[in-house]
């Protein structure tokens, strides 16, 4: 995981990793303060990870549901939280929350997914009504189909990949360049007078 940050300052840049339970509120409010200790200021926040246990909702137990809330939500809500109160200070800075399809239409099984990332997509935009006026956008991306690396062995005998392709305009699969690409855009002053906005990279799942 330091490899990127070591390329950035082998190439001349200045990088800090810093490895972060996301889960841990006190963790996540120290990954802040240490980050702008070493750079001073937070210009960007992109809360990205996540961690999800699905199931059809009358099989899934509730500690997966807790579980699932927890990696998807919560962890969301700590990184804006302290991201906030440092852009707030300063009276600028864009945060980017990885949503997913999952929250605006639904897939089968995804019930723990859609709620979480549903709701993401409304602290998303509460986000960028309560703070635009500080200088602060909030955007988020909703990623559709993106295989792991051990999908794309074979993407022709796995039947929820065959389903995801087959209610996609575009025939293929996403790829982490498609998400990093739209994460740019929001991040860049090209999306100035963006805000609350929910940006589908879905090879057009959620038009259909």
């Amino acid at each position: 995981m330091d490899s990127g940050r070591r390329k950035i300052v082998t190439e001349g840049g200045n990088a800090s990793f810093f490895r972060v339970d996301v889960t841990s509120e006190d963790e996540v409010a120290a990954l802040i303060q240490h980050t702008v200790e070493a750079h001073h200021q937070i210009d960007v926040m992109y809360n990205n990870a996540g961690l999800v246990r699905m199931a059809p909702i009358a099989d899934l137990p509730t500690e997966d549901w807790d579980f699932t809330v927890l990696f998807e939500l919560t962890q969301v809500y700590y990184g804006c939280k302290y991201a906030l109160r440092e852009m707030k200070r300063r009276g600028s800075g864009v945060i980017i929350n990885t949503a997913s399809t999952s929250g605006i239409v639904g897939i089968p099984t995804h019930g723990p997914h859609a709620a979480t990332k549903a709701g993401v997509i409304g602290l998303t935009r509460s986000i960028a009504v309560d703070y635009g006026a500080n200088g602060i956008r909030c955007n988020a991306i909703a990623p559709g189909f993106v295989p792991f690396t051990k999908q794309t062995a074979d993407l022709s005998n796995d039947p929820f990949i065959e389903m995801m392709l087959g209610v996609q305009p575009l025939k293929r699969p996403g790829t982490p360049d498609d998400i990093a690409a739209a994460a740019l855009f929001l991040a860049s002053d090209e999306s100035s007078w963006i805000t609350g906005q929910v940006l589908a990279v879905d090879g057009g799942h959620t038009a259909m």
